[in-house]
C-alpha cells in the first residue's frame, strides 16, 4: 500500500508541471492571437497561437499569478494552479493597452504596434478586395501603379518613397510573407500578386523606415502579409469571379487540423485578355502551410508558395508615334519556401527562421511581332537564402527585449546586365536589438538598433563593394485619456543599391537604353513623425499624422541618353495624413474618409521629382439594406509631373538630355459594389471606374475604362 501511494504521488508530481489555456474576445468570443501570457512570479512568458491557445511547461507544481495583455484590451490577472483544468481567459476591450505584442507575423519585429496599421478584410473601410495591390491603393499614404488589378508588375510607394518612371525600381517598400522578406534579388522589388490572396488573414503596414529591424529595402516602409494557419475543423473556402475583358478567376482554400498539425492550403487560377493590345495575363498559384505544436513550448511551421505567371507588356500609346507598340511578353515561376521554429526556454523565447526565394523569368517577342521590332529572348535567374534567429524576453514590469541576427545571400544571373558581370552576388550580415518599456501608466518608449554589413560583387574577379549602416529608431507613446493617444517617433532607414541599379545594361522595347552605375553610394532616410488617434467605441474614430523625411543620396534613374542611375544629394519630403470613420447605428451606414498631403523637393537641383501627387483623397460610403450591402468609393489624385522621354523634342545642354516636362491631369475614379449573402456565399457585383474616366497612372499608359466583375465567395472565418 505504501508503494502504491508513493507511485501515485510520483505520477502526480510528473504531471503537475504546466499551465495551458485559451484566450477569447469578450464581445465576439473569437480566439485572440499574439496575446502575451506571463507568470509574474517567475517572469516566464509565452504568446497565444492562431487559435488563442497557449502552454507553459517545465514548471514546479504550485500556485502562480498569471497575467494576459494585448493592445486594445484591459490587462487580465488570475491566480492559477499548475496542471489544473485548461484556463479560459476572456479579455475586455479598451482603447489602449501598451504592452509588447508581435505585429510583424512570425518574426516579431517589435516595431511599435501603435504606428503599425493592421488591415483585415472589411467592407466598411473598402478593404474587402481581391488583390493586394487594390487593397493597398485604398489606404492613406500609399500609391500603387500597375498595368491592371491582377498584373504581376506592381509598383508601390509609401509617402513618396519611390516614383514610377520606366527604369526605376520600387524597392524601398519591403514585402514580407509571414515576416519573411520575399524580394527579387536583381531589382529589390517584389512579385506582389504571386501570393495567394485567398489565404490572407491580415495585412500589417509600417509607413516610414523599418531598417532598425529589417535593414535593406525597408527604408520606405513594410507591408507584411500574415496568412491563416488552419482551423479546428475541416473547411473549404471556394471563390469564383468573372468580368469584363474576359477576366475570370477560381480559387479554393482549405483549412483543417490533423492531430496537433494545423493545415492551410490553397489552389488558384486567374486570367484576362486585358483592356488593350498586349495587356493580358494568366496565373496559377499553389500554397501549403503546416503548423505543429510540440512539447516543451515548441512550435514548428513550414510553408511554401509556387506561382506560375504569364504577363504581356502593353507598353505606351503615344499620339505622335502610333507604331510604338510593345510586342514583349514574359513568363515567371516564383517560389517561396519557409521554415520557422520557436521554443520556450525558461524566461526566453528562442526562434530561428530559414527561407529561400526563387525566381525564374523569361522574356520573349510575340509570334506576330514584326521582324524590325523583335528583341529576342532575355532572362533573369534570381535566388535568395535567409537565416534569422532571435531571443525574446518578457519582464514583470511589462518590458520586452528582443535580440537577433540575420544572414542573407542573393544571387542573380541575367543577359540584360552588362556582359562583363557574370553572376552578381550580395551578402548581408546584421544584428539588431529592440526594447520596449513602460515609463508610467500613460507613457511608454520603444527603442531599436540594427547594424548592417552588405557586400556586393559583379562576379568572380571583381572587387567587393561594401556598404555599412547603423539604423536606430525611437518611439515615445502617450495616453492622453482613455480615448485619445499620441506618438512621436524618429527612425533612420538605409538601402544599398540593387544589382540592377549597379550593373544593368538594357534597351527597352520603346528604344530607351537603361544603364546601371557601379559607383553608386548607399542611400539613407531620417524620418520624424507625430501622430494622434481618437477612438470612441465603434461609432467614431479619427487620426492624423505629420511627418518630415530627409533623404540623402537617393538613388534614381534620370533621363539622359542612356538613362543612368545616379545619387541625388538631398531630397526633402513633408506630409500630412488624416482620416475618420463614422458609424451610424440607426441607418446601418458607415462613412470612411482619408486625406494624404505630400510635398517633396529635390534640394539644390533643377531636376524634378516625378510621380509624386500632392493631394490624394478617398471617400467610402457603406450602406446596409434589406437587399444587400451597398458601397460607393471615390478616389481623387491631384496632378503629377513626368518627363516625356518618348518625345523627339529633347534638346541637349551640357551633355544632358532635356525631355519635355509634362503634367498628368488630376483624376477622380469611382467604384460601386453591391453584395448579398446567399446561404454561405457572399455574392458581389462590382463596377469599377463607374463613370468610364480616361486616365493614366504613368505617361501615355491608358488604364481600364468602366468594367464589371461578379464574384461568389465563401468567406474564410
Amino acid at each position: 500500500m505504501t508503494f502504491l501511494i508513493r507511485l501515485i504521488l510520483f505520477i502526480s508530481t510528473i504531471n503537475a508541471d504546466y499551465v495551458t489555456g485559451k484566450v477569447f474576445d469578450i464581445g465576439t468570443n473569437d480566439p485572440l492571437e499574439n496575446v502575451n501570457i506571463v507568470l509574474n512570479d517567475l517572469d516566464i512568458g509565452t504568446i497565444t497561437d492562431e487559435d488563442g491557445s497557449f502552454q507553459i511547461e517545465n514548471l514546479e507544481s504550485g500556485a502562480y499569478v498569471l497575467s494576459a495583455s494585448l493592445i486594445g484590451y484591459k490587462m487580465y490577472t488570475q491566480n492559477i494552479i499548475t496542471n489544473s483544468i485548461p484556463l479560459k481567459i476572456v479579455l475586455d476591450r479598451e482603447p489602449l493597452q501598451w504592452n509588447a505584442v508581435n505585429v510583424m507575423g512570425l518574426i516579431p519585429s517589435k516595431h511599435s504596434p501603435e504606428i503599425t496599421q493592421m488591415v483585415i478584410s472589411d467592407r466598411k473601410s473598402n478593404t474587402n478586395q481581391n488583390t493586394l495591390s487594390t487593397l493597398l491603393n485604398n489606404l492613406h499614404g500609399i500609391q500603387v501603379q500597375s498595368a491592371h488589378e491582377y498584373g504581376r508588375n506592381v509598383n508601390i510607394s509609401i509617402r513618396g518613397s519611390s516614383d514610377f518612371k520606366p527604369g526605376g525600381y520600387n524597392n524601398r517598400v519591403l514585402l514580407l510573407l509571414d515576416g519573411f522578406p520575399v524580394s527579387i534579388p536583381n531589382s529589390g522589388s517584389s512579385d506582389w500578386n504571386a501570393i495567394p490572396f485567398e489565404t490572407v488573414k491580415r495585412v500589417e503596414i509600417v509607413r516610414g523606415p523599418a531598417s532598425s529591424v529589417y535593414g535593406h529595402n525597408s527604408m520606405g516602409g513594410i507591408i507584411n502579409i500574415v496568412t491563416r494557419s488552419g482551423t479546428a475543423t475541416r473547411k473549404w473556402f471556394p471563390q469564383l469571379r468573372f468580368g469584363s475583358y474576359d477576366s475570370k478567376g477560381l480559387s479554393l482554400a482549405y483549412s483543417d487540423e490533423i492531430g496537433k498539425m494545423a493545415v492551410n492550403s490553397s489552389l488558384g487560377y486567374s486570367s484576362s485578355k486585358g483592356h488593350r493590345f498586349n495587356s493580358g495575363y494568366e496565373q496559377a498559384r499553389l500554397s501549403l502551410k503546416l503548423n505543429r505544436e510540440l512539447p516543451k513550448g515548441q512550435k514548428l511551421q513550414t510553408s511554401f508558395v509556387i506561382c506560375n505567371s504569364f504577363n504581356q507588356q502593353p507598353g505606351f500609346v503615344y499620339p505622335s508615334n502610333p507604331s510604338l507598340i510593345s510586342y514583349r511578353e514574359s513568363f515567371r515561376l516564383s517560389g517561396y519556401g519557409q521554415i520557422y521554429y520557436k521554443r520556450l526556454i525558461r524566461k526566453n523565447i528562442f526562434s530561428i527562421s530559414l527561407a529561400t526565394n526563387q525566381f525564374k523569368t523569361n522574356y520573349r517577342d510575340r509570334d506576330d511581332a514584326p521582324i524590325e521590332r523583335r528583341q529576342g529572348k532575355t532572362y533573369y535567374r534570381d535566388n535568395s537564402y535567409i537565416v534569422r534567429s532571435q531571443f525574446q524576453r518578457f519582464f514583470i514590469t511589462g518590458s520586452n527585449l528582443t535580440i537577433g541576427s540575420e544572414f542573407a545571400l542573393d544571387k542573380s544571373q541575367s543577359n540584360v546586365l552588362r556582359n562583363i558581370f557574370i553572376q552578381p552576388e550580395q551578402t548581408t550580415v546584421a544584428g539588431f536589438l529592440q526594447f520596449r518599456k513602460p515609463l508610467s501608466k500613460d507613457f511608454l518608449y520603444d527603442i531599436g538598433l540594427r547594424y548592417d554589413l552588405r557586400n556586393i560583387t559583379g562576379g568572380k574577379g571583381y572587387s567587393i563593394k561594401t556598404f555599412k549602416a547603423i539604423s536606430p529608431k525611437f518611439t515615445l507613446l502617450y495616453n492622453i485619456n482613455p480615448n485619445l493617444t499620441s506618438h512621436l517617433s524618429a527612425n533612420q532607414g538605409f538601402r544599398a543599391p540593387s544589382i540592377s541599379e549597379l550593373f544593368l545594361e538594357y534597351e527597352s522595347s520603346y528604344g530607351l537604353l537603361l544603364q546601371g552605375n557601379p559607383t553608386l553610394d548607399a542611400e539613407s532616410l531620417i524620418s520624424t513623425e507625430l501622430g494622434i488617434k481618437y477612438q470612441y467605441e465603434e461609432r467614431f474614430s479619427f487620426f492624423t499624422n505629420v511627418f518630415i523625411n530627409r533623404y540623402k543620396n537617393m538613388i534614381d534613374f534620370i533621363y539622359t541618353i542612356p538613362v543612368k542611375s545616379i545619387n541625388r544629394e538631398s531630397v526633402n519630403g513633408t506630409g500630412v495624413e488624416l482620416g475618420s470613420n463614422i458609424f451610424i447605428d440607426k441607418t446601418h451606414s458607415n462613412l470612411n474618409f482619408t486625406y494624404s498631403f505630400l510635398d517633396m523637393n529635390n534640394v539644390d537641383s533643377h531636376v524634378p521629382l516625378l510621380y509624386r501627387p500632392k493631394h490624394r483623397i478617398r471617400f467610402t460610403l457603406f450602406q446596409e439594406t434589406s437587399f444587400g450591402t451597398l458601397q460607393l468609393t471615390s478616389k481623387y489624385t491631384s496632378t503629377q509631373l513626368y518627363e516625356d522621354f518618348l518625345s523627339d523634342d529633347h534638346p541637349i545642354e551640357d551633355n544632358l538630355v532635356l525631355f519635355p516636362l509634362e503634367e498628368l491631369p488630376k483624376t477622380i475614379i469611382t467604384d460601386f459594389s453591391i453584395t448579398r449573402t446567399i446561404k454561405e456565399f457572399d455574392c458581389s457585383l462590382k463596377i469599377k471606374n463607374l463613370f468610364n474616366e480616361d486616365y493614366v497612372l504613368i505617361q501615355h499608359y491608358p488604364m481600364p475604362g468602366r468594367n464589371i466583375e461578379f464574384s461568389m465567395t465563401k468567406p474564410i472565418e
